[in-house]
């Protein structure tokens, strides 16, 4: 077999790899005809996967789904076996913060019972701080977990009104790719929370966690996944330091294989220098590749700079930028002061030009997704 240029030279992927490779090919009725060749292992996007998701789950009943945010789930199974695989890391890198705390979850509810400590995602800001003040009461709850974007509303919320909010120990962030200024705002609201994050996904469970060394940097949980982080244009891997595709191999799943499978994430690596695992690192998760806008002249523009210039904006609530065409976009404002003339500001220093067609729209609050969370930017181009 020849392998992707990933797994080369490295012993433990490149036998795990070959191993699931021979696997699927001779009891996968979709990857026997995907992989006709296993000297050409081919990258499968999640509109292939969709299109053939009945025959890669082969007779195997679902044990669950993504959000299905960007359309259709994506439906998978997961062992008993795997499961345990996956529970393993979390509960080593819930050692590694420090131990088990009383948590209040402000997430999507993926089970039709969830548990008390979850409150769903689609809930009002207020109720969530009532949860939080009830859950405190009653098992005295000290930390949170949410989604950034969420977390952020929180947070600005509990400012307006003057909270106290320092029995919180621990505040956890997830599932969003994470901005400097959320972290910053989580920390006013929060003031004794140890702030962490981690890199998952419902097809594969934690994919990195953050190192408590350098916590810029997330280790990549190697032993169970085969992450490859590949050039935007081509199936090169991207060099460290470069952002690059987010493609990733499940070793262990072989009752819904994801071989290959592109996640639709940018991300960089990098080299750990906490000196600590062995572990290969991202230096940074960059988020979904549908949140990157598209220049006029073809390129993806990350969203960060704009993000950070529209958050900065004085008395500016909540912001959202779509973009139609390569020319159309709409900027949602929840502004009590007209921002036009800052928005266009921002837009020029972040383009170097003015959409042909740039419409603000102020409103007075921006619905989530049907999963519960909410994105800042979403591009309906294709680069």
């Amino acid at each position: 077999m020849s392998l992707p240029k990933t797994f080369q030279d490295k012993p433990y992927a490149a036998k795990h790899f070959s191993e699931i490779v021979d696997y699927a090919r001779e009891n996968n009725p979709f990857y026997r005809k995907w992989i006709s060749d296993p000297d050409h292992v081919p990258i499968i996007n999640r509109r292939i996967f969709l299109e053939n998701n009945d025959e890669i789950l082969n007779g195997h009943e679902a044990s669950g789904s993504t959000s299905g945010s960007t359309g259709v789930p994506v439906r998978y199974v997961h062992s008993p076996q795997r499961a345990r695989l996956g529970q393993r890391d979390v509960d080593q890198f819930v050692v590694e913060l420090g131990g088990l705390l009383s948590c209040a979850r402000l997430i999507y509810p993926h089970n039709k019972n969830p548990g008390p400590e979850i409150l769903d995602i689609k809930s009002p800001i207020s109720e969530q701080i009532d949860f939080i003040l009830e859950r405190r009461e009653l098992v005295g709850v000290e930390a949170i977990t949410s989604y950034p974007t969420n977390a952020e509303m929180l947070a600005r919320e509990i400012l307006n009104r003057g909270l106290d909010m320092s029995f919180i120990r621990r505040f956890g962030l997830f599932s969003e790719n994470v901005e400097s200024h959320q972290k910053q705002i989580i920390g006013k609201a929060f003031p004794n929370a140890k702030i962490w994050t981690s890199y998952s996904s419902m097809e594969f469970g934690l994919i990195a966690s953050q190192c408590q060394h350098e916590p810029s940097f997330h280790h990549l949980m190697a032993h169970r996944l085969g992450v490859e982080v590949l050039r935007e244009e081509v199936d090169e891997p991207a060099p460290v330091g470069e952002r690059g595709r987010v493609v990733i191999t499940d070793y262990f799943n072989r009752l819904s294989p994801f071989i290959r499978y592109e996640l639709g994430d940018l991300a960089v690596r990098g080299n750990c220098p906490c000196g600590k695992t062995r572990l290969p690192a991202l230096e940074k998760i960059l988020g979904k590749v549908r949140g990157a806008l598209v220049h006029r002249n073809g390129e993806r523009v990350l969203f960060a700079d704009l993000s950070v210039s529209l958050v900065n904006l004085p008395e500016i609530r909540q912001y959202q930028v779509i973009q139609e065409t390569i020319e159309k976009f709409t900027v949602k404002v929840v502004s009590p002061i007209n921002q036009d003339e800052k928005i266009q500001e921002a837009f020029m220093a972040h383009f170097g030009y003015l959409p042909d067609q740039l419409r603000i729209e102020y409103v007075e609050g921006i619905e989530k997704e049907k999963n519960g969370k909410f994105y800042a930017s979403i591009c309906r181009v294709e680069a």
